[in-house]
């Protein structure tokens, strides 16, 4: 008989003891595929055309005065990467953009 189990954790959850413990005995237990189809030629494709999809980012322009994009600059190479993540991560926080209303 199989069993399935579905947990999510995200950042920031803190799970019970017993539910570590139950991730923990299904550690390195083999998953059974059995029951999955192999992926066609054109369903790999479209798998691929979604992440490529999905991973697209669009140029956007943003006014920001001269101080804050010389702080943004001074983290050296890659800074607008970490703009961009710290954008992102504040879809998560929606106390942050309370904070600048």
């Amino acid at each position: 008989m199989a069993i399935m189990v579905r947990t999510i954790l995200q950042e920031g959850d803190n799970p019970s003891p017993e539910a570590l413990a139950r991730l923990a005995a299904l550690d390195g237990r083999p998953v059974d595929t059995s029951d999955i189809s192999e992926a066609t030629d054109e369903e790999l494709k479209e798998i691929a055309r979604q992440v490529r999809e999905k991973r697209r980012k669009k140029m956007f322009s943003l006014r920001l005065s001269n101080e804050t994009i010389e702080w943004w600059q001074q983290l050296g190479e890659g800074y607008t990467g970490i703009m961009a993540r710290l954008l992102e991560k504040a879809k998560s926080h929606p106390e942050w953009i309370k904070q600048c209303l």
